[in-house]
């Protein structure tokens, strides 16, 4: 497998060796791609060869293989892979839920499965909320210019953190008083962030009560959600709904990339895609009954 600007890529052949899929299979799911749903590759061909977005693609399976599982859930594998949890981890905070506030399951067939961005969110939270605890305000990172713009690594030194994968976490779903980068070195791609020092020295001494204050989020057992539909109300839902309009023949890959340079508020590529569905799924707020419950239509 290659990466192009930091995405993995699949071609036809990697496909067919990572996964066990005919070649025959592969080019007749690809020659019915108008009615199947099948991502398009992405812009550019490597030595004439087509390649895919590896989640993309990997997603597309996932619902071809399952497809009464709606794609805004994830299974404890779905969840193994995009958030890099081991699957221990997951079984003790599922089995830890009545204390720890875990997000409910819906189980289809036998297999339980979470709401992807309600399941990030609340872990997004239990990471934060954990590690404020253990650690304290590093004084000798923290000193220093406070308008001074430093990268996700100081940044987790000023937190007392070993490394800077939380603070790569937190910029794609920021936990409560998390500060918004003070400029991105990739603004395309809105990676390789920098924030003001004083910034991040006030969000690490404040971040203790910020997140002991923060109210964990529980849903009785058999409870709806008085949303018609994932993202409702969302504005990201809205932009998501503009692009679209604009641009109706953009593939994926590309939509995603105008939506992460046109929003402000970070967001990571699966949650762009589960938006983008909910916008070709509902392309106004007025195409849901009023009053109707998240079931409506089923």
């Amino acid at each position: 497998m290659i990466s192009i600007d930091g995405r993995d890529v699949l071609s036809r052949q990697d496909i067919h060796t990572r996964y066990g899929y005919a070649m025959s299979a592969l080019e007749r799911w690809w020659a019915a791609r108008e009615t199947n749903g099948h991502p398009d590759p992405i812009p550019m061909k490597i030595g004439g060869v087509m390649f895919w977005d590896a989640e993309e693609w990997e997603d597309w399976d996932r619902r071809r293989l399952n497809p009464e599982v709606p794609a805004h859930l994830r299974s404890r594998d779905d969840l193994i892979r995009e958030h890099h949890v081991s699957r221990t981890k997951l079984a003790s905070l599922w089995a830890d839920r009545e204390t720890n506030g875990h997000p409910p399951a819906t189980r289809i067939g036998r297999t339980q499965y979470w709401d992807a961005q309600e399941w990030a969110d609340w872990y997004a939270r239990q990471q934060g909320s954990a590690r404020s605890i253990r650690t304290e305000v590093d004084e000798e990172a923290a000193a220093g210019d406070p308008e001074d713009l430093i990268g996700s690594s100081e940044f987790g030194r000023i937190l007392g953190h070993r490394d800077h994968s939380w603070v790569a976490k937190a910029v794609v779903a920021p936990p409560p008083g998390f500060p918004e980068p003070a400029d991105w070195g990739d603004p395309v791609a809105r990676k390789r962030p920098k924030w003001r020092r004083g910034d991040a020295v006030t969000y690490a001494t404040n971040r203790k009560d910020i997140t002991a204050a923060q109210p964990v989020r529980r849903r009785r057992t058999g409870s709806t959600n008085s949303q018609p539909y994932l993202y409702y109300g969302d504005p990201r839902l809205a932009l998501a709904r503009e692009v679209l309009a604009q641009h109706p023949d953009a593939t994926q890959a590309d939509l995603i990339e105008r939506l992460s340079r046109q929003s402000d508020q970070p967001t990571s590529r699966s949650s762009w895609r589960n938006i983008i569905l909910t916008a070709r799924e509902h392309p106004t707020d007025t195409d849901t009954d009023a009053g109707a419950g998240p079931d409506a239509g089923e």
